[in-house]
């Protein structure tokens, strides 16, 4: 088989679309009669000579998020051409919260050009929400890491539950800084703010702090979490964004690891952030909304508010000994499992029926 798979993200946020596109990508590139190679949005859209025949040789074409403008229409320019176009994403686009990075573009419809050396602020037209329901209409189906988006985007098109499978290499022998008590760490991008803010974690972190002289929590990636908690500067630390590459290694500073989740966009989260937790064994806390649910027997799953998360937090501080003896044994080799070779067969298979179905 051969696959196309088109990635959204840029050179300067490249995240997702490693999980979505470049980690399948090489898996599959190295099985003996397939071929698997990715290209960036722009390269589609500008279908140069090079893109026309990896394009033309493809079984499938995989198309990652941007369902819009220029995009969408070399998607119709392929599927005019008789090539199976699929779609690939992660995010509820329809069920955004103010506090999100890209909520303007997929709420308010806005987005910024230069104009006179100046950005400026346009509405667009048609919005992109709309766009990209266009786009799964024209898709002969749809994977996405998350049952809950299964269920909101099938009477648009044929999706297929599709979990972000890691390459667990990366996250092996792995330097870890020295340091003495417990580090209650979380990392994320700017999507997760609201998470914080309305789970009742921040109240939770500061109770906690107060109690063990031993705890020190661990901020990376969102500034504006870091601010809101309120703890002295020796009880926190920030870690600013880093490359993927370099990810797993912040994580692995983490004793115990923490995934708060709120609202119903949070609902549709894949399993991204507990699964790294176990692949470098550290015990983790997550809000139980349905997320997490396939790992529910790896880690402790809370009902949101600070009680909760408190009590939860400082029960996994007094047993931290034997719960890191679990994450280190049991929930590790279930992480180990998840490996992008171990399960490339299933996205063959996925891609297969996508390609057997053909557009209805």
């Amino acid at each position: 088989m051969n696959i196309v798979f088109v990635y959204a993200d840029n050179k300067v946020e490249l995240n997702t679309s490693v999980w979505r596109c470049f980690i399948p990508a090489e898996a599959i590139d190295k099985l003996e009669g397939h071929s698997a190679k990715a290209i960036y949005t722009k390269e589609f859209v500008e279908n140069s000579e090079e893109t026309q025949k990896l394009c033309l040789n493809a079984d499938i074409i995989i198309v990652e998020r941007n369902f819009f403008g220029d995009i969408l229409a070399s998607m119709m320019y392929w599927k005019v051409r008789n090539k199976i176009v699929a779609g690939n994403f992660d995010d509820a686009y329809d069920k955004m919260h103010p506090a999100n990075a890209t909520y303007k573009f997929w709420a308010l419809s806005q987005g910024e050009v230069i104009e006179n050396d100046k950005k400026v602020t346009k509405q667009i037209e048609p919005p992109p929400l709309k766009q990209f329901k266009w786009g799964l209409n024209l898709v002969a189906g749809a994977l996405v890491p998350s049952r809950v988006l299964v269920d909101d985007w099938k009477d648009y098109t044929e999706m297929h539950y599709c979990p972000n499978y890691p390459d667990t290499k990366r996250y092996q022998n792995l330097e870890r800084q020295d340091h003495t008590g417990i580090i209650i760490g979380w990392g994320g991008s700017l999507s997760h703010f609201q998470s914080f803010d309305e789970s009742g974690v921040l109240k939770a972190l500061i109770r906690v702090c107060k109690k063990h002289d031993n705890v020190r929590i661990m901020i990376a990636g969102d500034k504006r979490v870091y601010d809101k908690v309120k703890l002295d500067e020796g009880k926190k630390m920030y870690q600013n964004f880093v490359p993927f590459e370099r990810w797993p290694t912040v994580v692995n500073n983490f004793d115990i690891g923490l995934a708060p989740l709120s609202g119903d966009y949070d609902r549709r989260r894949s399993w991204i952030k507990p699964l790294e937790y176990m692949l470098l064994g550290i015990p983790w806390v997550a809000t139980d909304n349905g997320a997490y649910d396939e790992l529910k027997d790896h880690g402790e799953l809370i009902k949101n508010g600070y009680f909760n998360w408190e009590k939860a937090i400082d029960l996994t501080i007094e047993e931290f000994k034997i719960r890191k003896e679990k994450a280190m044994d049991v929930s590790q080799k279930f992480a180990l499992e998840q490996d992008i070779t171990k399960n490339t067969s299933k996205l063959i298979k996925q891609y297969h029926s996508i390609i057997k179905r053909g557009y209805k």
